[in-house]
């Protein structure tokens, strides 16, 4: 919705945000402020990354990382018996965790 309301709003926004996929959606122009200087891109993220090879070389360096750390995924009909135990175990964990958790913010709120 932010997006949406961003983009059909006719004025000026300014937006200061980590998250690049939502800054790829709204922005038409970025301006860097870099050593107490400001560079002006008058145009999306994508031709500030092509413009700015320092900050292209970050994004690839930042998407290699998350790649990195990304789980490696198996069909499950590749997994021995053990991997495919592990992995229940840690689906039972998440979702016990994530329940409990629930809880807690439901006892929270009475309380409150």
């Amino acid at each position: 919705m932010l997006e949406e309301a961003i983009t059909e709003y006719k004025g000026t926004v300014i937006t200061v945000s980590h998250d690049r996929y939502f800054i790829k959606q709204i922005v038409n122009r970025v301006v860097e402020v870099k050593g107490c200087k400001l560079q002006n891109y008058a145009g999306d993220y994508n031709y500030y990354l092509e413009k700015n090879l320092d900050a292209r070389e970050r994004e690839l360096k930042r998407e290699a990382e998350i790649e990195e750390k990304a789980p490696k995924v198996k069909a499950k009909s590749k997994m021995s018996k053990a991997e495919k135990e592990a992995r229940k175990k840690q689906k039972m964990q998440a979702f016990q965790q994530a329940k409990a958790k629930s809880k807690g913010t439901k006892k929270a709120k009475r309380w409150n």
